[in-house]
């Protein structure tokens, strides 16, 4: 009977591990996994992003003045357009992921 209680506490104790491990501390904050498609107007934006490189996709995070972030493919016109503009404003809009 003893063994058996040991048995369940050595597997549960290993599921733990295995999840503790699973999270990774020195991966990416913010990743972008899909990427906002219509044109989002610079006036509704606060400030940009961009992500990290260890992310699977690149990415600009615009976070949106009610502070909701989009995310946004750097590659398309319009976004390197928001980004100028921002640019142009103040240099404060431009923060990378850490």
């Amino acid at each position: 009977m003893i063994s058996r209680a040991l048995l369940l506490v050595l597997l549960v104790l290993a599921c733990l591990q295995s999840f503790t491990k699973a999270q990774n501390a020195n991966g990416p904050k913010k990743c972008c996994f899909t990427y906002q498609t219509n044109r989002v107007p610079v006036k509704y934006i606060a400030r940009y992003e961009i992500t990290e490189a260890l992310c699977s996709k690149p990415g600009i995070i615009f976070t949106m003045k009610d502070s909701r972030p989009v995310c946004a493919d750097p590659h398309v016109d319009w976004v390197k357009s928001n980004m100028n503009k921002l640019d142009q404003q103040s240099p404060v809009f431009k923060s990378f992921v850490h």
